[in-house]
């Protein structure tokens, strides 16, 4: 057993540079000029680690699961959970509540108190200095302003972003995206654009940076992946402190040219300079957080930073400064810390395999030492229970959005982030040389570890739902301000209504270019249950005598082999169709009860038709509902219901009828089957006249080629709703019968046989 004194150890994992008088900033004339180099010392300790790293190359969630159960800190989260009720309570949380109350990041005299951070998502840093205000500082004024990668913003990668939003959403105001919206902090703009904002609100005395990109694909070259990232962090950081603040950013290693720049550069700007890594920091990685206190900011060093951004974006390869120009007292220093937390990484890491090829574990003997661990952090650091803690919290906790793939399920995610992105870093390596045969066995293989075949679905019922706290939401006197504009979306990789797992599958395969997406279109068999849906019509209202109207964009003939038109022609004899002109201003439609068809399905040959017929779709439903009479039907198939855009055109739809049902294709469907938006009885409510001015105000957006309308609706009005919770559901079953069917289809053609 570890004697009180070992035990403190875990916490100790500490250095502070000792500044010296000859370490002063190097002119600007010398930013970015010379090559980058290298450090013989600093690449022998990468190679030593690198070498380590590498007995990781095999292990996936096992592994995972191994070091998690042996990790000394593993009953922190339910010691801390036993005392209190905080925001959003993970790791993160815990690794900045030590950092809070290790250094003095926080002005005792200060009755108002101002923090930036950045890299933030899913919110743990800012949920751990609210309880720690709570704590320490009752009586001050904080205002905090946040970043992170956007993630309702589709066209961001899944692996490179973290979906949680728990403490995003109910505080979304206090978040900046950027005017591309995609919250992207190395967009060269995004620094000018912050800058402005943050101005307006005074000066911050604090800032954070928690960002990392996910190496997983070359973890030996993780410092230098996340270098673009971490300068960005730096100079975002340091243009918005204020005299004598703070700024906390992660670090890995400190082996490269950039990083070494970049740690005496803080050096030579702030008071104290501190690398420390807190106990609750998993101890087999790199991580490390930089620890930087009493800013020495003046206009001369704004200039600097100027010179240093302008530099840098013209000569990101070269090395921040000449090499003869750090101090060897600086670099003797650096050295002495890299090899310090170098060694206790290692030494982790080492251990842990040991333990895991044994299989014998002292089990007693480890509990008693994270209880005792957990009992010390609980008291280190003044973790205290407290029911007044309930009326300082961010948000309600009624707020927060509980969805299939956050929150309490948390660990479902985490399983099927292993089985669809790839386990080891081995089997990363080898899916970058699969032939095609067998990526669609792969992929098939990870579909059904992480969904299971579910023979029977919960949206197959058909059922006409009323959701009457969407249509209030619509009361707004005003949809001025409901846009959102930003970077145009050229794929659509992340969806705030779809599992992100079971998006990144889809995508793997469909835009693979084996698959032709004529082999996967509808012919002449309908896998809808049109006449389930025509009963239900038939039950809210007569529509015996309605008159069936078909409004395309396409040449009429191309939609005579469309299927559900088929079906319902049979259930409504009295029909005629519309190739409406997307230059016309208007649409005349029969003075007549009505039932309105469009099947956007039908206008492009694709799989990924969302982005190509969103437009003209709008176009289509404005002089549509503007020449709808009361109680006209609409009926609208589209592909794929992925984007705040198009999810914002259903949601005002929906809001102008009484009631809607959707109809979901059946599991023999092809993968470009399409999900049917039926909506019953029009009724031009009160608000109907300001929604058909939004939509024209939608339509008359001129915007640079490169950005777009991205919401026409909040996000906020979209989800935490039963709506929302019926469409990611919906999302789900559709988006997993298509992926099932063309995977078959893929598999088929190649011949495989099991």
């Amino acid at each position: 057993m570890n004697t009180n004194e070992n035990f403190e150890a875990y916490f100790e994992k500490k250095f502070t540079f000792v500044k010296n008088d000859e370490w002063v900033l190097p002119s600007t004339d010398s930013l970015f000029k010379d090559s980058a180099w290298r450090d013989e010392h600093f690449m022998a300790m990468k190679e030593v680690l690198n070498s380590v790293k590498s007995l990781l190359n095999d292990k996936g969630e096992l592994w995972q699961k191994h070091t998690s159960y042996v990790s000394k800190a593993a009953l922190v989260i339910p010691y801390i959970k036993d005392r209190i009720r905080v925001e959003i309570l993970t790791q993160a949380w815990c690794k900045f509540f030590e950092i809070l109350s290790s250094y003095e990041l926080v002005p005792s005299e200060s009755l108002i108190f101002k923090s930036f951070h950045l890299c933030e998502a899913p919110g743990a840093f800012i949920s751990a200095l609210n309880y720690y205000l709570f704590l320490k500082y009752p009586d001050i004024s904080w205002e905090w302003f946040a970043n992170t990668l956007n993630p309702y913003y589709e066209d961001h990668n899944v692996k490179d972003m973290i979906v949680d939003d728990r403490l995003l959403f109910p505080t979304l105001r206090n978040w900046y995206f950027g005017k591309d919206n995609t919250g992207d902090i190395t967009n060269p703009k995004y620094l000018l654009e912050i800058k402005d904002v943050l101005e307006k609100r005074g000066l911050v005395k604090l800032v954070t940076a928690d960002g990392s990109i996910n190496c997983l694909d070359n973890p030996g070259e993780q410092e230098f992946l996340v270098a673009d990232l971490q300068f960005s962090e730096m100079l975002i950081g340091l243009s918005v402190l204020a005299p004598e603040g703070s700024f906390v950013i992660k670090k890995f290693t400190l082996f490269e040219c950039m990083n070494i720049c970049q740690m005496y550069f803080l050096n030579c700007i702030f008071k104290e300079v501190h690398v420390f890594k807190p106990f609750t920091s998993k101890a087999g990685n790199s991580e490390v957080y930089v620890i930087c206190l009493g800013y020495s900011s003046s206009a001369s060093l704004s200039t600097y930073l100027d010179h240093l951004r302008e530099k840098y974006l013209a000569n990101k390869e070269k090395a921040m400064f000449p090499e003869s120009l750090i101090p060897e007292s600086f670099m003797f220093q650096l050295r002495e810390c890299s090899r310090m937390f170098l060694e206790k990484q290692m030494n982790t890491i080492n251990k842990n395999l040991a333990l895991y090829s044994s299989k014998h574990i002292n089990e007693k003997v480890l509990e008693d030492e994270k209880r005792i661990l957990a009992e010390m952090y609980i008291k280190k650091y003044n973790v205290i229970s407290s029911e007044e803690y309930n009326s300082w919290r961010l948000f309600p906790f009624r707020k927060q959005i509980w969805t299939s793939f956050h929150c309490e399920r948390n660990k479902s995610c985490k399983f099927m982030y292993f089985h669809a992105l790839g386990e080891t870093f081995d089997n990363l390596m080898k899916s970058r040389s699969m032939l095609w045969t067998d990526i669609v066995l792969d992929i098939e293989k990870r579909l059904n570890s992480c969904f299971p075949v579910n023979p029977k679905r919960n949206l197959d019922h058909l059922e006409w739902h009323i959701l009457w706290q969407e249509r209030n939401r619509m009361k707004s006197k005003s949809y001025k301000n409901w846009m959102t504009c930003g970077r145009k979306i050229e794929l659509i990789q992340n969806s705030k209504f779809c599992n992100p797992m079971l998006l990144y599958l889809w995508n793997r395969i469909s835009h693979h270019p084996q698959v032709n997406s004529e082999n996967h279109e509808v012919k002449t068999v309908c896998y809808w249950d049109i006449d389930a849906l025509v009963s239900l019509m038939y039950e809210l209202k007569n529509v015996e005598n309605y008159h069936l109207i078909l409004i395309t964009v396409m040449q009429l003939e191309n939609n005579d082999k469309d299927p559900i038109l088929s079906h319902l022609r049979e259930a409504f004899p009295l029909n005629q169709a519309f190739c409406f002109d997307l230059t016309s201003e208007v649409l005349e439609l029969p003075n007549e009860s009505n039932i309105i068809y469009i099947n956007t399905t039908w206008w492009a040959h694709s799989l990924h038709q969302e982005n190509i017929i969103k437009h003209d779709l709008t176009r289509v439903l404005f002089y549509t509902l503007k020449a709808m009479k009361n109680g006209d039907f609409l009926i609208i198939c589209v592909q794929s219901l992925l984007t705040r855009y198009l999810v914002g055109l259903i949601f005002m739809l929906m809001s102008v009828f009484e009631k809607f049902v959707t109809v979901l294709p059946n599991d023999a469907s092809p993968a470009s089957s399409g999900q049917i938006w039926a909506f019953g009885n029009f009724q031009q409510p009160e608000w109907t006249s300001r929604l058909l001015m939004h939509m024209k105000c939608i339509l008359g957006m001129s915007l640079p080629e490169n950005e777009e309308i991205l919401e026409v609706i909040p996000i906020t009005t979209l989800c935490g709703s039963r709506f929302y919770e019926y469409l990611l559901n919906l999302n789900n079953n559709h988006v997993l019968t298509r992926l099932r069917t063309l995977t078959a289809v893929e598999k088929s053609k190649l011949k495989i046989n099991e």
